[in-house]
């Protein structure tokens, strides 16, 4: 199992895995690491990815593509409807005013909203995982900084559709910073250093100011603008194009679809052209109306018609700088990624912005996948990663507000800001609250937050309760933890009532006295449960803790010395927790409504399963056909009688009319049924002449295998060495061999008295097999070793007489011992 990052773009998406080796970027079925970010229906089936591109251009209507533009947005608002004009695809609005994209599929109109497209995209990029051998477990998906809560629930419900275990939604600016930060080895261990990221992709720009040192990395700011991209250079040449057609030759490029998408593609190979050479052409054969249209321009030219989308990309730079609170000359280094950074312009611009020329150190376009799975390794438990701290930031505010609150310390009595702009993510507060009922909490956005104007500031309620009150209590003690989680969405945690209550305990004469370093331990508890807390609430729980410690420093103390040898009675407080349930109400889709879209998607992935099995089939039998004809012409011709031969063609051309006729949309079980019965006819031809071929070299091998073996078995007759074989072994090898070569001659024989379009009596298997037989009973005997010869044992040496020399030139080596030392060993006992 491997931990994935995916970044799903507005025009492609990618998909990287980290293993044990590191971080991979997978290719795709066409061995591309970039697969656009299309789904396409047709009357058959869906397709996603590299199948679906041609989609734009010949089913344009059902082709969905820039899906992360209308995701977790209202039909309604103004930005989905200007974005709408450039979509060729049908979008209408849901029950709740959501975009849903309506198509044909199957041959019936058929709806579906924005999440379900994006958990195909997701599909798709899970499979180019899986074919790779790598399923994925546990992924990190990438989002643009400016997301909101709809969109950021939008993409956490696609991925459980989508079968993926999410374990962080990251910032696309974070994940560049992440891979970049990571990898440096001369990051300094006390003052950071400022880096800028600036990602201009395909329909947006994200700025990012990190303050970057050994083993952290600290978002300091975020700026961007969502509608400035390499679309909008495209949009440029696209309407110069149009105007130059239309006055050289005379046609209305936008009246049709099909032309517009074919000039737009000419238009990105112009842009990326420009890139590196001063003018560049463009050329659309039979674009509409059978004209071929052509037309040239330099970079002069489109950078002088595109100044006015050019000037925009500074804005969000000194947004995120005055953010920060840097100057230009307190920034280290300027790197840039995203596909529309290759601009020679936007280059330019950063350059004199910043006085010194940007770096491109990163992949332009894979830099943000593979963060995601740096990320989703360092969260994972089964990874060990280097030692690296994430300090991400909340590009917005977070303000919460209800009824009935106490005015204190001059903020609104019915609300606070509870996440100021910047906060770390994740971060968590407690809100104190005194309630006799249960009541409704609701988060939106900060008036300072930089959401659009027509957008819905509103992030969701939630509702706490019920609860019961403690006996003889008119409100309820109640401490709700907000956290703004590692999503960058806003939850409840939990809520918990708190009850107090005074008992009398008694206690040891001793302990009796209630000094005053004793009591103050519950006024650190309270004050330290207040310093967590946000809100005009907290302040008043503050003070009624204060309180409540004040009366508790009036225990009752012992009188005299006569009192304090029995025990005494203390008042102590008690404090109780119970958990409150509560209920959110967000843009989150509903566990109910999460089965039922999984449920839909795995019936749409079976349907796909099903037509790619019977494309298959289908594609096996076509191939069949033409594969059979083209050899009854040619190898397989002298295999066939030619009367069979020509019911045999006949047969294909039956067919091949049925396959391109009536058999055009049949299920798999009759493709593979044709395919059987033509394999009837055709198989046995082919049989024979694969037969034919082979015949030769096995029998020349069966007859080298036994005359190998018959003359090492003569020449281990006047062999000595041979001598321990026994004699009904050396006949058995002579016997096999013989036998072999007798019914190779036979079967020949017979076969050479057929024709080659008989069945053979011969089969290149049978000898095959017989060679296997040989080997088998003869190569035991022949390498059989003889037995090892008998070692003969030395002659004991004369005993020494008294009084005699030893013998100087006698061979020198270890002496038996003698009579005396073989008893003293005897006597020496064995050590364990």
């Amino acid at each position: 199992m491997a931990c994935a990052g995916i970044d799903v773009g507005d025009a492609t998406s990618c998909i990287a895995l980290a293993r044990k080796g590191g971080v991979d970027v997978l290719l795709n079925k066409e061995s591309k690491r970039e697969t656009p970010s299309v789904v396409t229906f047709t009357h058959k089936q869906r397709m996603m990815g590299t199948d679906a591109s041609g989609g734009m251009s010949t089913n344009p209507r059902n082709t969905i593509s820039q899906l992360k533009r209308l995701l977790g947005k209202k039909f309604n608002d103004p930005h989905v409807q200007e974005d709408l004009k450039n979509f060729p695809y049908k979008v209408e609005a849901g029950p709740d005013g959501e975009c849903v994209f309506n198509v044909e599929y199957q041959d019936k109109q058929a709806r579906f909203s924005a999440v379900q497209l994006l958990a195909m995209l997701l599909v798709d990029l899970k499979l180019i995982a899986e074919a790779e051998g790598s399923p994925v477990s546990e992924c990190v998906l990438a989002v643009p900084v400016y997301f909101t809560e709809p969109e950021r629930h939008a993409m956490l419900a696609a991925s459980q559709i989508a079968g993926l275990n999410c374990l962080r939604l990251l910032n696309e600016t974070s994940a560049t910073a992440l891979a970049y930060g990571i990898y440096k080895t001369d990051l300094p261990e006390g003052d950071p250093v400022n880096v800028v990221f600036v990602d201009v992709g395909f329909a947006s720009t994200q700025v990012c100011v990190v303050a970057l040192k050994k083993g952290q990395l600290q978002v300091l700011s975020n700026a961007w603008d969502r509608d400035l991209g390499g679309r909008d250079l495209d949009n440029v040449l696209f309407d110069h194009f149009c105007k130059e057609f239309n006055e050289r030759y005379k046609i209305d490029v936008r009246s049709q679809l099909r032309a517009c998408h074919r000039l737009r593609m000419g238009c990105e190979k112009v842009k990326k052209v420009l890139t590196t050479n001063p003018e560049a052409p463009i050329n659309v054969e039979c674009i509409m109306s059978d004209v071929d249209a052509h037309g040239v321009i330099t970079r002069e030219q489109f950078e002088e018609e595109a100044k006015p989308v050019l000037d925009r990309l500074l804005a969000p730079v000194q947004k995120a700088l005055a953010a920060a609170g840097l100057e230009p000359s307190q920034v280290a280094s300027v790197e840039v990624v995203g596909g529309t950074s290759r601009v020679p312009a936007v280059l330019r611009q950063l350059t004199d912005f910043f006085g010194r020329e940007p770096s491109r150190t990163l992949n332009a376009k894979e830099t943000v996948s593979r963060g995601c799975a740096l990320q989703c390794a360092m969260l994972s438990p089964t990874f060990r990663v280097r030692d690296f701290q994430v300090l991400d930031s909340f590009p917005y505010g977070v303000q919460f507000r209800w009824g009935g609150g106490l005015r204190a310390g001059g903020r609104r009595k019915d609300g606070t800001t509870v996440f100021e702009r910047g906060s770390l993510v994740p971060s968590a507060k407690m809100l104190t609250f005194y309630r006799a009922e249960p009541f409704t909490i609701k988060a939106e956005y900060t008036p300072d937050s930089d959401i659009p104007s027509t957008a819905d500031r509103s992030i969701g309620s939630f509702t706490i309760g019920p609860f019961a009150l403690a006996p003889g209590a008119d409100k309820a003690k109640l401490k709700v933890k907000v956290m703004l989680n590692l999503n960058g969405v806003v939850v409840v945690e939990n809520a918990q009532m708190i009850e107090e209550e005074e008992v009398e305990e008694e206690v040891p004469a001793a302990a009796a006295p209630t000094t005053a370093a004793d009591q103050p331990m519950a006024d650190a508890e309270a004050g330290k449960e207040a310093g967590e807390e946000a809100g005009a609430a907290a302040d008043a729980a503050a003070g009624g803790d204060a309180a409540a410690a004040a009366a508790d420093g009036q225990a009752p103390m012992a009188e005299d010395a006569a009192g304090a040898a029995a025990p005494q009675k203390v008042v102590k407080k008690k404090v109780k927790k119970h958990m409150v349930p509560f209920a959110s109400h967000t843009a989150a889709l509903s566990s109910e409504q999460l089965q039922k879209l999984y449920e839909v998607e795995v019936e749409l992935a079976l349907q796909a399963r099903i037509q790619a099995e019977t494309n298959d089939a289908k594609n096996a039998l076509e191939a069949y056909i033409y594969g059979l004809r083209n050899h009854l012409y040619d190898a397989l011709s002298p295999y066939v009688r030619e009367e069979a031969k020509a019911k045999l063609l006949e047969q294909l051309e039956a067919l091949e009319n049925w396959l391109y006729e009536d058999g055009e949309d049949e299920a798999k079980s009759v493709y593979v049924s044709k395919l059987a019965e033509v394999r009837k006819l055709g198989d046995p031809v082919e049989a024979r002449a694969t037969n034919a071929a082979a015949l030769p070299a096995v029998a020349a091998s069966l007859r080298s295998t036994c005359q190998v073996r018959q003359g090492r078995f003569l020449a281990a007759l006047s062999e000595a060495r041979t001598a321990h074989l026994e004699e009904e072994e050396k006949q058995k090898v002579s016997t096999e061999c013989q036998a072999a070569l007798a019914w190779l001659a036979e079967k020949e024989g017979l076969q050479k008295q057929l024709s080659k379009f008989d069945d053979p009596v011969l089969q290149a298997a049978d000898v095959e097999k017989k060679e296997g037989t040989v080997r088998r009973v003869c190569e035991p005997i022949l390498s059989k070793p003889p037995p090892a010869p008998k070692k003969e044992e030395p002659a004991a040496a004369a005993p020494a007489e008294e009084g005699e020399e030893m013998d100087t030139d006698a061979e020198v080596g270890p002496q038996p011992p003698g009579e005396d030392e073989q008893e003293q060993q005897q006597e020496t006992p064995m050590e364990a």
